[in-house]
């Protein structure tokens, strides 16, 4: 143990001032004695009050301490800074508009990585303020995590072993580079004895903030973008020994990082100049990593977009781009003899006239259990859901909504009303068509009214009482 101290947090701060004492006080609240931890916050030439708000923490508690320097304009230099000051056995990289998740977040994680000599722990993370992200790859703690898995999450809140960043002399790029967090992790990695997935506590909160001004919502330069992702898999080229997991490592940050552009409509927003900069950019990685080994490992959606890349056809791309982008909007509900009937309204459709088709998945086994015709009847979409498709069971079954645009497509959840959505179907079963906490459309089954019931019911709307 180095001075005594189990774990650096490092933290830059640039203008961070409304968030600074949400995320402090997270980091005090840690169940680890207060003399084994340390906050080091490098204030990057804030203008705001942010250094007066670090150097009161700092006065009152020894714990906590402060590097002021002249703004760099990106966080590379302030966490190589607060590296270099930190004395922990471990380092943790925070961003301070963020929080720990709970109190016994750090002491958790540096107990992980002294049992099983973990050089990287990636820890759970959970989004908060309306931010998503993905928490499927927290489900099961992996000592020794798939690495392909490890290179879906590139920002660089996670513990390392201080001296394993010091000998291997990895550090985060300083000059103004997007990804400069991906290609520090990449190396990390990489070079790692062992990567592990530490899951089952919620160990760190990504917050979302629509008051800050975050580096990722700027404009991004295509060709400064993308050659950040051809630094990560030159990393991965070097410094892995498996040829299989290099490509399939390549082949994940290629599919979203370099054809981003392809999803959220990001593309069809896009003036024709910034294509054309998105496209010989993509080529350009495209010709120089995608060998003909690397395409076969590919699923049938990265093949299509690649090839579309390759043909360098924008008309093509753009047509390819507008599919995806049809909508369906819920506006009723009914059923009849057990089948249950969604109508509403289908929007931005490609030129060509493509209607999707809807997918129910149940949720839990991601079985696809129908795939259904979404009709244009007048002026309405409507979608007809066979009672089979949806069974009654002992327990509640629920389903979630998908629209399939057809092959070399990216399937995409249907969203509900911007307002919510919620409508209970009584037959045998109870169908409630709602809609989640990130706003999708799903269905739940669950028992219903008895026959009896259900008959008694019928007669009194045909009396009218």
């Amino acid at each position: 143990m180095t001075n005594g101290i189990r774990v650096s947090v490092v933290a830059p701060v640039y203008n961070a001032g409304p968030f600074l004492d949400a995320f402090v006080n997270s980091f005090l609240i840690q169940t680890l004695p207060a003399e084994s931890i340390e906050l080091i916050a490098v204030n990057d030439g804030s203008t705001d009050d942010s250094a007066a708000i670090l150097d009161d923490f700092a006065r009152e508690h020894q714990n906590v301490r402060v590097i002021h320097q002249e703004n760099s304009g990106w966080p590379g230099k302030p966490r190589n800074v607060g590296l270099a000051a930190a004395q922990g056995d471990y380092v943790f990289f925070a961003d301070p508009d963020d929080e720990f998740g709970g109190p016994e977040a750090l002491e958790r994680l540096v107990d992980f990585a002294d049992e099983h000599a973990s050089d990287v722990v990636v820890p759970k993370m959970v989004p908060r303020g309306g931010r998503l992200y993905a928490q499927w790859r927290y489900e099961t703690t992996q000592i020794d995590a798939d690495l392909v898995t490890c290179f879906t999450t590139l920002t660089p809140q996670k513990l390392f072993r201080r001296e394993f960043l010091v000998d291997q002399d990895i550090r985060f790029p300083e000059e103004k580079v997007r990804l400069e967090d991906g290609q520090f992790l990449s190396l990390a990695y990489l070079k790692a004895n062992r990567v592990s997935i530490l899951g089952g506590y919620d160990f760190y909160l990504i917050v979302h903030h629509d008051e800050q001004d975050h580096l990722s919502a700027k404009a991004v330069d295509p060709a400064n973008y993308i050659g950040s992702v051809a630094v990560i898999s030159e990393n991965a080229e070097k410094n892995c020994a498996d040829s299989d997991t290099c490509d399939r490592i390549i082949n994940e940050v290629y599919s979203r990082k370099v054809l981003s552009s392809f999803t959220d409509s990001r593309l069809l927003r896009y003036s024709m100049s910034r294509r054309i900069q998105w496209l010989e950019s993509q080529r350009k990685f495209v010709e120089r990593f995608i060998t003909p080994e690397r395409y076969g490992k590919m699923n049938s959606i990265t093949q299509a977009r690649t090839d579309l890349v390759r043909n360098g056809n924008l008309d093509e791309i753009v047509k390819y781009a507008r599919v995806e982008q049809a909508d369906f909007s819920i506006t009723s509900a009914s059923s009849k003899r057990g089948v249950v009937e969604l109508r509403g309204s289908l929007s931005r459709l490609s030129s060509n006239g493509q209607v999707p088709q809807l997918d129910i998945v149940e949720r839990g086994n991601n079985t696809n259990v129908a795939t259904l015709p979404i009709d244009l009847v007048e002026r309405d979409a409507v979608i007809r859901v066979p009672k089979e498709a949806l069974p009654l069971s002992e327990s509640t079954r629920r389903y979630d909504l998908w629209l399939n645009f057809g092959a070399n497509h990216k399937n995409r959840r249907v969203q509900g009303p911007s307002g919510g959505y919620s409508q209970q179907l009584t037959d045998s079963r109870t169908v409630e068509i709602y809609t989640t906490k990130p706003g999708n459309l799903s269905i739940a089954v669950s028992k219903g009214m008895r026959r009896r019931d259900r008959a008694e019911r019928k007669v009194k709307r045909i009396l009218g009482r």
